[in-house]
């Protein structure tokens, strides 16, 4: 009988930029967001977020390999006082998306919010990739917005 290995959820460090710039590309071609890829600006963001106090990158390893990330930051939005925790990026290979990483890492992304006193989290949807609604929906997530995008 095969031992399966458990996935670890963890803050990112240093060693983990690669891997992260890695996941972050997959994520942006998958998104279909229009804007271009920056690989030299997104590894810049990766090293200057792992000392920052209200941003976090979350990565969720398995057999010493980062299978996945979820990145977020908090702060005051501009009308309120209320601190929100917000997530940037949330992502894991497709190979590994039935695993229990990606609800791992969102428990860990809430975990992490609490902790640093948020009152709420949001969460983004990316149209293309695949249908969170249900999930965030039974995850206690309320629908808020949704954005546009237009090429100027």
């Amino acid at each position: 009988m095969q031992k399966t290995t458990a996935i670890n959820i963890r803050s990112a460090v240093e060693e983990d930029v690669l891997d992260c710039l890695i996941l972050f590309k997959q994520f942006h071609k998958e998104s279909k967001l229009p804007y271009s890829w920056d690989a030299k600006k997104t590894q810049e963001a990766i090293i200057k977020s792992l000392p920052e106090d209200n941003y976090e990158i979350l990565v969720a390893e398995k057999d010493n390999e980062v299978i996945g990330l979820l990145a977020c930051l908090y702060g005051e939005p501009l009308f309120s006082s209320d601190r929100v925790a917000n997530e940037i990026a949330w992502y894991v290979n497709k190979e590994h998306r039935t695993t229990s990483a990606g609800f791992r890492l969102l428990k860990a992304y809430e975990n992490w919010a609490l902790t640093n006193g948020a009152d709420y989290v949001a969460m983004a949807y990316l149209e293309g990739i695949t249908d969170l609604s249900d999930i965030y929906e039974k995850k206690g997530y309320l629908k808020s917005e949704t954005n546009y995008i237009k090429e100027l």
